[in-house]
């Protein structure tokens, strides 16, 4: 067989797990039981796959995950209850080293419960984000590291207070580790669309936002950011990527939906 062929018509065995998000023994039951062929090329020992089966199952696999994901996993706003494990999966998706300690997240969210949003399945919490309004002073310098988000005071986050023009900061976002790419691809898209949706019913709210600011460090995190549509602006610390949507000047459908929204509700409070 040759090798173009090999190339073209089929898939090595670790390509059909990276495809499939499966261990060996995973693989070599879909073999035994028949859902895949596995075959052997002559004069070669190790073993390829038809695209075409591995291409369909992926599809198959991605359509019955993303229909569980839906009807079962919830997206909703945090608790104080909430916060252990939020601290613990925290910790799991960025390591120990600027996590913010339990109690002062507990404080944040007395300030303002709007602020912590998570993504479960089954009771336990699969992703979670964190967005916090925070005044022009107290970005700038945190977008330098001149201070951390873990040292900021719960008298540092402020309301959201319609009509108050306030600048959106997401602070985290981030689903659990250790799980295959189609289930991190999946709870990432229902926390993202949770997300965006709180911010178009606070348009409706009349909660005003002039900016919205995020930043990354990970590759998915930045493709990610771009993906949604923000602008990648210089970041002072190396690294670290730092991203903007000017609310006022955007056109992102989202954004668009959200401006909408904010405009009815200053509608309102002109009759």
């Amino acid at each position: 067989m040759a090798r173009k062929q090999t190339t073209e018509k089929y898939y090595t065995a670790a390509q059909v797990k990276a495809i499939l998000g499966i261990t060996d023994s995973t693989l070599y039951t879909y073999v035994n039981r028949g859902e895949l062929q596995r075959i052997v090329p002559p004069h070669r020992k190790q073993g390829v796959y038809l695209r075409s089966e591995v291409d369909e199952m992926a599809r198959e696999m991605a359509a019955f995950f993303a229909t569980k994901v839906t009807t079962s996993s919830i997206f909703r706003k945090a608790t104080k209850e909430d916060m252990p494990a939020g601290v613990a999966l925290s910790a799991a998706i960025f390591g120990g080293v600027n996590i913010i300690p339990l109690e002062r997240r507990i404080d944040w969210l007395e300030k303002n419960p709007d602020i912590d949003y998570i993504v479960s399945h089954e009771e336990e919490q699969m992703g979670y984000a964190s967005i916090a309004p925070l005044k022009q002073e107290i970005l700038d310098p945190l977008l330098r590291d001149e201070i951390f988000a873990r040292d900021l005071t719960a008298d540092q986050i402020e309301a959201f207070t319609p009509g108050k023009p306030l600048h959106l900061y997401v602070m985290a976002m981030g689903v659990r580790p250790r799980l295959s790419k189609l289930e991190k691809r999946t709870y990432a898209s229902r926390l993202i669309k949770g997300v965006t949706r709180v911010i178009i019913e606070m348009g409706r709210k009349g909660i005003t936002f002039e900016t919205i600011i995020a930043r990354s460090e990970t590759p998915d995190g930045i493709h990610i950011l771009r993906h949604l549509g923000f602008t990648e602006v210089p970041s002072e610390v190396p690294g670290t990527r730092n991203f903007i949507i000017e609310v006022e000047k955007s056109g992102i459908p989202a954004i668009l939906e959200y401006k909408r929204a904010l405009a009815e509700w200053r509608n309102r409070q002109e009759l």
